[in-house]
């Protein structure tokens, strides 16, 4: 109901806009409605395509700059409208959790096969305990989450600019976020090893692997968007 009314009113202001315009301006604006609707977008979309063009339009009319010196030509104008890349759909907090989860087990238990083979000390005094890995992944997950949610969500093209920190506030922030994960990681190491299993490297590296490949038909089969690696 409310998207209703808003169209209603992008609609009619859309009218007294064009009502603005010079005559070639009115006849670029005619020409690509034409093309537009002729490539069957749908009336919604029109009315909001055009709520984008013509304030642009109205207000560079007034320092000479025409349609097509703003726009390019109607075709050009049309196609990038009828093939514009679909927005991606916003992932929730437990899709985004469970994706940064997963990302950083697989890193985690990565390296955990991967840094005793290159040094010199017993193998089982490097390795980090399984549970140790996915305590670390879990709340790493969140902080992450939690990141993307008062800083990078504001870098997303059309994203809402109200609230948006400073650069230091979000420098802040984020290092805050990270100081209380890294404190959860160091606690989490001292987990008692009876329940805290190791495993040998080769195995954290095969189990990297299958979480690798479980995280990749995840986000393939419901579209996940984790934010991690977000800007």
């Amino acid at each position: 109901m409310m998207e209703i009314e808003q169209i209603r009113d992008q609609v009619a202001e859309n009218r007294e806009l064009e009502k603005q315009l010079t005559k070639r301006n009115e006849q670029y604006v005619f020409d690509l409605k034409k093309a537009l609707i002729a490539a069957n977008l749908s009336e919604i979309d029109l009315a909001k395509e055009l709520n984008v063009i013509l304030p642009e339009l109205v207000n560079g009319q007034r320092t000479g700059q025409t349609a097509r010196q703003l726009f390019g030509t109607v075709t050009e104008r049309s196609d990038l409208i009828i093939n514009k890349p679909k927005s991606q759909k916003e992932s929730s907090l437990k899709e985004m959790w469970l994706d940064n989860s997963l990302l950083l087990f697989v890193f985690l238990t990565f390296m955990a096969g991967v840094i005793p083979m290159f040094s010199k000390t017993p193998a089982n005094s490097q390795n980090q305990g399984l549970l140790t890995i996915l305590v670390a992944s879990i709340s790493g997950g969140y902080a992450f989450y939690l990141i993307y949610k008062f800083v990078y969500r504001f870098d997303r093209p059309g994203a809402d600019q109200t609230g948006r920190p400073g650069a230091l506030k979000s420098m802040f922030i984020m290092v805050a976020i990270l100081l209380v994960w890294i404190t959860i990681f160091m606690f989490a190491g001292l987990i008692p090893p009876s329940i805290n299993i190791t495993l040998s490297n080769v195995a954290y590296i095969v189990l990297a692997a299958a979480v690798f490949l479980v995280r990749y038909l995840i986000k393939k089969k419901f579209g996940i968007r984790g934010s991690i690696l977000t800007r």
